[in-house]
């Protein structure tokens, strides 16, 4: 599939650049030939520059992109162009430990205790506060929305006191 032989570098309206590439060496002469045939259908004006390996098509109407394409397509299939092997892209994966030593998972324990039980408390306490807001709401004269929100807060603040502690998801 020679479509692969062209890629769009560059593109303003009625103008594109595209770089040619080639598994085998381009023929220009006979590139050049099929492009005139080509392109002399619709009023396209082309500019090959060798020494790049690049093609600029000019529209000189507005003319859409594709009829151009096509014709270049078909002038590189008729040249003998054909598409370079695809790069292959090696990715070295490291897997990182992001475990902690048995000392510092030792000294961290009571750490870990303390923002549980503190968590703990924070999330029972918002429990109470949440239903005491949803009876606000219900009855007349209540704070139903003010305890709510103090709850909804509790629950952040109990949250961001369990995080260093959490493992993190594995992607």
């Amino acid at each position: 599939m020679s479509s692969s032989c062209a890629e769009l570098v560059h593109a303003l309206p009625g103008r594109w650049r595209y770089r040619l590439r080639s598994a085998t060496p381009i023929q220009w002469d006979r590139l050049e030939q099929e492009l005139q045939v080509s392109l002399q259908i619709g009023p396209w004006r082309w500019r090959l520059n060798r020494r790049c390996s690049s093609l600029l098509l000019e529209a000189q109407q507005s003319q859409p992109q594709q009829q151009g394409w096509q014709a270049l397509v078909a002038a590189l299939e008729r040249s003998g162009a054909t598409p370079p092997e695809a790069e292959v892209v090696h990715v070295k994966v490291q897997v990182m430990r992001d475990r902690p030593s048995w000392r510092r998972r030792w000294l961290m324990a009571p750490a870990n205790l303390i923002s549980f039980l503190a968590a703990s408390g924070l999330l029972g306490l918002a429990a109470l506060l949440a239903l005491g807001g949803i009876l606000g709401l219900i009855l007349p004269l209540a704070p139903g929305v003010p305890l709510l929100l103090l709850a909804f807060v509790l629950v952040e603040t109990a949250f961001r006191l369990r995080r260093p502690f959490t493992a993190t998801a594995a992607a």
